[in-house]
């Protein structure tokens, strides 16, 4: 008898905990969900946006050199670039932006050709770059504008070929 009611004893706890762990997992389910339908909505929803208006802009890109379109790479020669770090114009305080880039060239002569106008071509990107504010480069339409830009400044220098791509390895704004 004493054994039949400690069974019983031990059924009803077991039944007890069972409704309880089910609606733990449910909550933490719905919990989840809840989660990514944010993160969708918040975050990728605004990237894609960008995306989606920064392309049109990218296929008005005028071309320098004949069957070559700035900003469209083809997998030339990559010259890496030394960092850049300048201030940002910004009215609500000081702000710092660290870059660091490689061009993508359309021959490998250019790289020789970089090298020697490198103080003249560092002195564009400085110069560009510090004339910029943090709402300038904060967005993703605003980092393809800059690289269009960095761009057309250094292809100013250059007479063996063109820079047909930027690529940021770094881009911090402190």
């Amino acid at each position: 008898m004493a054994t039949e009611q400690t069974e019983t004893t031990e059924e009803i706890a077991k039944q007890k905990k069972s409704p309880i762990l089910l609606i733990v997992i449910l909550v933490i389910v719905v919990l989840l969900m809840g989660g990514a339908a944010a993160a969708y909505f918040f975050v990728l929803s605004p990237m894609m946006k960008d995306a989606a208006s920064s392309t049109g802009q990218a296929a008005a890109a005028p071309t320098h050199v004949q069957g070559i379109t700035p900003g469209v790479g083809f997998g030339g020669p990559i010259k890496q670039m030394d960092s850049f770090i300048v201030n940002l114009t910004d009215a609500q305080g000081t702000r710092y932006l660290k870059v660091t880039m490689q061009f993508e060239m359309s021959n490998a002569v250019l790289d020789a050709e970089i090298d020697r106008k490198s103080p003249h071509i560092r002195d564009e990107i400085i110069m560009l770059l510090s004339s910029k504010s943090f709402d300038d480069v904060s967005s993703v339409a605003g980092k393809r504008a800059l690289k269009r830009a960095i761009m057309n400044g250094t292809n100013k220098y250059l007479t063996s070929g063109q820079v047909v791509q930027i690529y940021f390895s770094e881009f911090v704004v402190q």
